[in-house]
């Protein structure tokens, strides 16, 4: 028998409750196209939309690589998540009451790497600002989106060091 105790490293979570004035048929297409993803996220997307299928966005031409997902789960115009890395990403869509729809998107297990945490969740918050925009027919320069990254860090990075600051200080 062993007595050596594992390594638990603490992972984080990212989640956003937003609406949208369009259908939940709209948003769908909007989050699993690949031309409408590659549109809206301003990167190449490919996309097979089906458990085991890609969920691929090329970040190679800012130095990010690329990041090659697997869908593991898809609930037509309800639910889609996929693994990226070792993290999971899930938008979940219903239509509202008084029109349009209601999304959650999460983005789980996420590593905290010690900096520059606040640059994810400024990106997925900025990008989602363009997928709402994108919805509406409407578009914004490259140095309109990273202004509003570079804007919104700071806010996430007080989020992040009140949850992720007590765990390193605990190590």
């Amino acid at each position: 028998m062993n007595d050596d105790i594992g390594d638990i490293t603490p992972c984080y979570t990212i989640t956003f409750h937003r609406e949208s004035k369009h259908t939940a048929k709209r948003f769908w297409a909007a989050i699993t196209d690949p031309a409408e993803i590659t549109q809206w996220m301003d990167y190449p997307a490919r996309v097979d939309l089906r458990p085991g299928g890609e969920y691929r966005i090329d970040f190679s031409r800012t130095n990010d690589g690329v990041l090659d997902g697997v869908i593991v789960r898809v609930e037509l115009q309800r639910l889609l998540a996929y693994v990226w890395g070792l993290s999971v990403v899930e938008w979940s869509i219903e239509d509202a009451p008084a029109g349009g729809c209601k999304y959650r998107f999460v983005h789980n297990g996420l590593a905290d790497r010690g900096e520059g945490e606040e640059g994810l969740a400024a990106g997925w918050h900025e990008f989602l600002d363009r997928l709402d925009l994108h919805l509406d027919g409407r578009h914004i320069s490259v140095d309109q989106q990273k202004a509003t990254w570079e804007r919104l860090k700071g806010p996430y990075l007080e989020r992040l060091n009140a949850v992720l600051v007590p765990r390193r200080a605990a190590r």
